[in-house]
């Protein structure tokens, strides 16, 4: 039996992102070549990378 994930406004959240976001860069919106198999947010390699350098000048603060 197929498992119906609604668009639309949700009661339980789903532990993934909805199918046609899954491979969605949460800040770029660039598509992943791969299927990504962790929960959303996922973050393509440039903006993980972007993202890891601003924490580290944060710490460094």
């Amino acid at each position: 039996m197929a498992r119906n994930i609604f668009r639309s406004g949700k009661k339980a959240r789903p532990k993934t992102a909805v199918k046609g976001k899954r491979f969605v860069c949460a800040k770029c919106r660039k598509r992943s070549p791969k299927p990504v198999k962790t929960p959303a947010p996922w973050y393509c390699p440039n903006c993980l990378k972007e993202k890891e350098e601003h924490r580290q000048r944060q710490v460094g603060e």
